[in-house]
């Protein structure tokens, strides 16, 4: 058992006997899980940065729903460190999306055939594949189980890249610092969410990383963009939109002279990254909080980034 700095109690589930899982309440036990890649984050975060973030989002995700349902129990899986699309540079482990998507489902459906009904997920991971994974299991599992699989970043990442006013405003920060496309990866904003909760995995010398600049559109990501443009103009203003953004992710990927990472590292600060840290858990909580309500009555889906473009998480990395 881990006991939170809040005094919450959250169950280990690979120490629990199977006296303790048979008594565990169906109906009041919430089951969370961290999801990410190992992954390069420039030189000076360690490959296991979205894994690390994304265990301390989730213990802010236990600290929120206990003040508002102390009924529950929480209990942890250990982290995943398995997700897709991950940068392709030396270091990087990607798993393909459908073994992804695979794994959470069966996870799911295990937990469904027990008798159980919630999976919330942190994450931190913005590859496209990977977030259309995850939202592809989440749905088979509602289908076939009633069961939740809730990935917030899901939807943290279209705010984010797209500047959501609100999320925005919750934040108070702006563009090139939010984990837009300009700070995309291991810049300002995962740089001052490492700060904010991990600092001593940052590099002392962070402030000396020069800054990593988006690249033109060249070839096939000048491509992609045009499509965008396109779609945007016969009426598909969301999917157009998220084509731009691959189009960004294409040239960066491309690029012959990519560094590992994007955005500027050197503005990260802790404040920056608890603040984002609020921001996302506050939309964690509106999402876990419909699923509590509904109970299994109705189905809490997100639309992650191309999430039009679906089928694409098919095709080999």
């Amino acid at each position: 058992m881990t006991r939170h700095a809040d005094g919450i109690d959250i169950l280990e589930y690979v120490e629990l006997r199977l006296p303790e899982i048979l008594e565990l309440d169906r109906e009041k036990t919430v089951f969370l899980i961290g999801v990410s890649p190992i992954e390069i984050h420039g030189p000076h975060l360690p490959v296991g940065t979205d894994v690390f973030i994304a265990e301390e989002l989730l213990a802010d995700y236990v600290s929120e729903l206990a003040k508002n349902h102390p009924e529950l129990t929480f209990v942890k899986l250990p982290p995943l460190y398995a997700g897709s699309d991950a940068l392709p540079h030396p270091g990087s482990l990607s798993v393909p999306a459908p073994h992804l998507e695979g794994i959470l489902t069966a996870y799911g459906q295990g937990l469904a055939k027990q008798g159980f009904r919630y999976l919330f997920v942190a994450d931190n991971h913005g590859g496209p594949r990977h977030q259309m994974a995850i939202e592809a299991s989440a749905r088979r599992l509602w289908r076939k189980h009633k069961f939740y699989l809730i990935d917030p970043f899901g939807l943290d990442f279209r705010y984010m890249v797209q500047h959501d006013p609100d999320f925005m405003q919750r934040t108070g920060l702006g563009p090139g610092e939010c984990g837009d496309d300009p700070d995309s990866h291991a810049g300002t904003n995962e740089t001052s969410l490492m700060l904010a909760r991990c600092s001593e995995k940052v590099a002392d010398d962070f402030r000396e990383v020069e800054p990593s600049l988006p690249p033109s559109l060249r070839g096939g990501a000048a491509f992609v963009a045009a499509l965008g443009r396109f779609i945007s103009f016969l009426g598909g203003r969301k999917l157009g939109r998220d084509l731009k953004h691959l189009a960004n992710t294409l040239a960066w990927v491309t690029d012959p002279n990519m560094k590992p990472y994007m955005g500027n590292p050197g503005k990260a600060n802790r404040e920056a990254g608890e603040a984002m840290i609020a921001a996302r858990v506050e939309v964690a909580m509106e999402l876990f909080e419909k699923a509590l309500a509904s109970g299994g009555r109705e189905p809490v889906h997100i639309s992650p980034m191309l999430w039009g473009v679906r089928f694409l998480r098919k095709l080999p990395e």
